[in-house]
């Protein structure tokens, strides 16, 4: 971990002097100090590694050769003595490299000419300290260290929960690993720690917590902490508003009311060392200081400013905030609702309910489609069509809410289990809609049924492009992309991913928020044609971009980042993960999507989940064969590539339907060259396969096409090309745990590929009856030398070293109602197909 870094402070140390390594506390400076360490012995170099904090270590150093390269943990705490004794060292050409926590407060009266003269030399000639500063964890960097520490994989939400929470230092990170295998994380919808699991202790930094709180700080203190850690990073000014100066520089000063990891003038109070306080906190001074805090927050919403969605969660929840004034607050009620149609859009039906109730007192209310939504979330879908039923025109004046009304009343109408015929519209007088009106309804209902578009394509190409409305016009033309993504070919639009997400943004920017439903269909509709597609040019972070201009973005975010590890676990071979990731994904999209869209997102599902149990009929050998198109492709990405190669013409001519090779989507072609390139037996393109595979992120099947072209190299006893997959094979693993550290070679599945043609079948069964070549030529009317290439492949394909080991081989298989793997002479797998070829 932090190789570079390592390498960094290695590269420092070759010259006389003295390195400092600055960091905050739990920054990983000791982990460091000892890779150094290491490092250097290694490299056959003396070295000597102490704590200043040890007693001893000013005599340990004084006694060491000057030659040896002093290497001083917790720097900070350094006494005069040992500071004096380095200075020495240096001045006698020595090497010293000192870790030192940034943050901690030190005895400047008494160590100040100590330290002066060892980073500030009087002698002009020696050399100057150099610096290395700790940064922060990148995201990166955070999941590399959960795949060293944990031996099963975490999900997306947990993880971005882990992150945030560990403020970029790797011994907090470590903490909360281990606090999440108990339970103890909680990651939405903002990270924070589970007080039930927090009555064990035995977590440093909990420990330590709970020791200021014990000894060092008020019980304000300790209250202001508690709220700020429930609130968004802001400046020392801004958290003296809510809390009160004394607090915030109590605060500071003991490392409590910290900056944060990526700009030093906000800043914050992790949520690790507020669980550590919780305890010790006295719920009066909490009530106190949080209905403080929310009342100054509240003025931002007067002024018209939008509170954060982490802010307003926090203001909409604090105890008794509203009990000295129950008249009307627009601002506070506008706060209220917004949290409420938050709620409402992700099926949180008991969280908007409490928020209904308690902005009640500063009048609160929903639109009667937002009572729809409600009722549909709390009473489900025909409780839904009750209150949508009761809207009248009057209530729905203009075309974007008559819009808003028309898109629910398609959906709930299709949940419900009214029969289509006996359905009636949903609102009163609803006969003289005007065009733009009925296309949007047009739309809906099609989206609302998983019947084919068929004959409606025209109409819909034409409200794509003239509808007025552009979140119905986006709709109409995702409704014909997904259809063509189900079945293998790419979307009509040819704009790239990231391109077709920018027009989504444009629009969401300037969209109504009656629309907000019509706005989360568009967009985990990109999110899945992206996951068909399989982008990885730049859609993650365009979708992330996205969520900015969505309400509830803190919400849209986690469902995004799941989907996100299902993509990632599918292109390492990882179905249990991307199962894992899928399960999570589903629950947490957003309320209100349309029928064939959630059709869409269960069928996606079920193919995940055969492949990942192994349940799917690949072969054709029970009562229904699955061989759509969702769980072909993930048959192949988990090494099946045996059980889809007489199928891989579907991908052609799906449901019957010719498509040519520029229609169909990016996997689809890759995997028909690969499983033809497999067939052949063809080494030199299963390499270009391989290539191809890297190049576009699909780790798992680019590993077996090398894997392959490994196998027939060997059996061709050809050394040098061996070795070149097995260069290659590293290279790539390396490549792709940059990208995804869980993928391993190791965990990846065997694929044999095994498959003779029709001919080559034919003349191994007649080898195997005693035949010869021209024999043979005779009965198949072919040449002789024909009849030899199909010996030669068989035996290739078989690794039969001679004819005899062939014609065994086909005399095995050829036993009734047996699949048997071969016998001693053979020594690859037989797959049940090709068993059933030689029959």
């Amino acid at each position: 971990m932090r190789s570079d870094l390592v390498a960094q402070v290695l590269q420092e140390l070759q010259s006389p002097g003295t390195v400092v390594l600055s960091g905050r506390s739990g920054s990983g400076r000791s982990h460091i100090i000892g890779a150094v360490a290491e490092a250097l012995r290694e490299s056959g170099q003396p070295v000597l590694a102490c704590s200043a904090a040890d007693p001893e270590a000013s005599l340990l150093v004084t006694g060491a050769d000057r030659a040896r390269i002093v290497l001083v943990d917790d720097a900070e705490q350094a006494p005069a003595e040992l500071l004096g004794v380095l200075v020495e060292r240096v001045r006698g050409g020595g090497r010293i490299l000192c870790a030192v926590a940034s943050e901690q407060q030190t005895e400047e009266t008494r160590r100040a000419p100590e330290w002066a003269s060892l980073l500030a030399p009087v002698d002009p000639d020696a050399p100057a300290p150099r610096y290395v500063r700790l940064e922060p964890l990148t995201p990166p960097e955070t999941l590399q260290i959960a795949v060293e520490v944990t031996t099963s994989p975490i999900d997306a939400s947990v993880l971005a929960a882990l992150h945030a929470m560990s403020w970029g230092r790797p011994a907090w990170l470590i903490e909360l690993i281990h606090l999440a295998a108990q339970g103890a994380v909680i990651a939405t919808p903002w990270p924070r720690l589970s007080l039930t699991h927090l009555s064990e202790y035995g977590v440093a930094t909990l420990e330590h917590a709970d020791a200021l709180a014990r000894s060092a700080l008020t019980p304000d203190e300790i209250a202001g902490a508690l709220a700020l850690a429930q609130l968004e990073p802001r400046t020392l000014y801004g958290h003296e508003d809510l809390i009160g100066a004394a607090a915030v520089a109590s605060l500071v000063a003991h490392g409590v009311l910290i900056p944060t990891p990526r700009d030093a003038t906000l800043y914050g109070v992790p949520e690790l060392l507020a669980s550590g306080m919780r305890l010790r906190a006295a719920p009066d001074a909490v009530a106190s200081t949080e209905r403080r805090a929310a009342r100054t927050l509240m003025l931002q919403e007067s002024l018209g400013v939008p509170l954060s969605d982490r802010d307003a969660h926090f203001c909409t929840t604090v105890a008794g905030v509203d009990a000295s004034r129950q008249h009307p607050d627009r601002a506070r009620a506008e706060l209220f609702e917004r949290a409420s149609l938050d709620a409402l859009g992700f099926g949180a039906g008991a969280e908007c309910r409490d928020l209904l109730v308690r902005g009640a007192g500063s009048g609160a209310a929903l639109h009667p489609l937002d009572r729809s939504r409600a009722a549909t979330v709390m009473h489900g879908a025909l409780a839904g069509l009750r209150s949508l039923h009761a809207v009248s025109r009057d209530d729905v004046r203009t075309p974007t809410l008559r819009i808003a009304a028309s898109a629910l009343a398609s959906q709930l109408s299709a949940e419900s289990p009214i029969p289509q015929g006996a359905r009636s519209s949903a609102l009163a007088g609803a006969a003289d809609r005007e065009p733009l009106e009925r296309d949007a309804e047009f739309v809906f209902a099609r989206w609302n049924t998983t019947e084919p578009v068929g004959s409606d394509l025209d109409e819909l190409r034409r409200i794509a492009a003239t509808h007025p409305f552009p979140e119905v016009a986006l709709l109409a033309g995702q409704l014909i992309d997904v259809e063509n993504i189900k079945i293998g070919r790419r979307p009509s639009d040819p704009a790239t991913c990231t391109e077709r997400i920018a027009r989504v943004t444009d629009i969401a920017v300037s969209s109504p928020p009656e629309l907000r439903d019509l706005l989360a269909t568009a967009t985990v509709t990109e999110a899945m044609l992206a996951l068909y597609i399989g982008d990885t040019d730049g859609s993650d972070v365009a979708l992330f971009a996205l969520t900015e201009s969505l309400p509830a973005t803190a919400r849209h975010r986690v469902w995004l980042g799941h989907l996100g590890a299902v993509g990632q676990a599918i292109s390492s071979g990882d179905m249990a993960r991307a199962l894992r990731e899928w399960e999570l994904f589903a629950a947490r999209l957003p309320r209100f999507l349309p029928l064939r869209l959630t059709a869409l997102i269960s069928d996606t599902g079920k193919a995940i989940l055969r492949t990942a149990t192994g349940h799917a009929d690949l072969d054709g050998n029970g009562a229904e064969i699955v061989d759509d198109f969702p769980t072909q492709v993930l048959a192949y990405f988990s090494g099946r590539i045996d059980r889809i190669g007489s199928r891989i013409r579907r991908y052609e001519h799906l449901h019957g339907t010719p498509i040519d090779a520029s229609r169909a989507l990016p996997i689809a072609s890759l995997a028909r060259a690969h499983v033809q390139a497999a067939n052949d037996q063809n080494p030199v393109a299963l390499l270009q396969c391989a290539d191809a595979l890297t190049t576009a992120g699909y780790w798992a099947p680019a590993a077996y096409a090398l894997r392959e072209a490994k196998r027939i190299y060997m059996r061709r006893r050809a050394t040098g090309s061996v070795n070149r997959c097995e260069a290659l094979l590293g290279e790539l693993e390396s490549a792709a745990r940059r990208v995804d550290p869980w993928f391993s070679l190791d965990r990846l599945p065997a694929s044999d590929h095994v498959q003779l043609t029709p001919r080559e079948s034919a003349t191994a069964r007649l080898v195997a009856e005693g035949l010869s070549n021209k024999e043979i030529a005779v009965r198949l009317r072919c040449s002789v030398r024909t009849v030899e290439s199909h010996i030669a492949h068989a035996r290739a394909k078989l690794s039969a070293g001679d004819r005899g080991e062939l014609a065994a081989l086909m005399r095995e298989v050829r036993v009734p109602g047996e699949e048997r793997e071969r016998a001693a002479v053979m020594r690859g797998r037989l797959d049940s197909r090709l068993v059933d070829q030689m029959r």
